[in-house]
């Protein structure tokens, strides 16, 4: 059998058994999302100031008052640009867990910047690298000696990547939840009752929601190999 079939066989393996160990359900994905609309708990963030306002007394309580903000309605992904020290706020007003992804952005904010713009520096390079070497193996430019060569490249520098997004990432998400408690607390807008529904409902998203983040990443890694590895095998004789 083609040793590069048997490398997708092995990886597409591997996926399965990480989505089961990880108990992995498409409901799951569903369910958060239909979660973050809930009218009832959107009416209790309601009473909350508006998103800006909210990052701002984030970043107080996180001693980070250098961070430029910004709001865009036209996009669904709030982001930080560690390389314009710029925290970019998404279309996110209808959704409860607005408080947690402002504070989620909030946290990178002040994550090490080496690491961060590593993470930013490896992440094009990385895309630019894969584009790259599958064009190569299009045209069939590649030399046969280097193509395990390439191959072992690749991997490589998407697992450096995994790791270092997989630190930030799950460091800035179990972090959030805290911080907005905190803010929350410091606001005294929401009775106890109300900020413990909210708190809980995080609780229950985080819950699967990090698992789920981290296999996405895994996904990510595995499909870019993949693909490399297909066209290796329908283009090498």
């Amino acid at each position: 059998m083609n040793i590069y079939l048997v490398i997708a066989i092995i990886i597409v393996i591997g996926l399965i058994l990480l989505k089961i160990a990880l108990n992995i359900k498409i409901k799951d994905i569903k369910e958060i999302k239909e979660t973050g609309y809930d009218e009832k708990l959107n009416k209790i963030t309601d009473k909350l100031p508006e998103n800006i306002e909210i990052c701002k007394k984030i970043l107080k309580i996180l001693n980070n008052n250098n961070v430029k903000i910004e709001e865009d309605k036209e996009s669904k992904k709030s982001l930080y640009l560690v390389m314009k020290n710029k925290i970019l706020i998404a279309n996110i007003k209808d959704t409860f867990t607005r408080i947690q992804t402002i504070a989620h952005e909030c946290i990178h904010s002040i994550q090490n910047k080496k690491i961060l713009k590593s993470n930013f520096i490896i992440s094009n390079i990385n895309i630019i690298y894969f584009l790259t070497i599958c064009i190569l193996a299009i045209l069939k430019i590649i030399p046969m000696q280097i193509e395990n060569i390439l191959f072992i490249i690749l991997a490589t520098m998407q697992f450096i990547e995994f790791i270092i997004r997989s630190f930030l990432e799950i460091e800035a998400m179990e972090k959030a939840r805290y911080i907005a408690k905190e803010y929350l607390n410091e606001e005294k807008i929401l009775t106890k009752e109300e900020e413990n529904t909210i708190l809980q409902n995080y609780d229950r998203i985080n819950k699967t929601g990090i698992k789920m983040y981290n296999y996405m990443l895994v996904l990510n890694v595995a499909i870019k190999i993949i693909i490399y590895d297909m066209i290796l095998l329908f283009t090498v004789k």
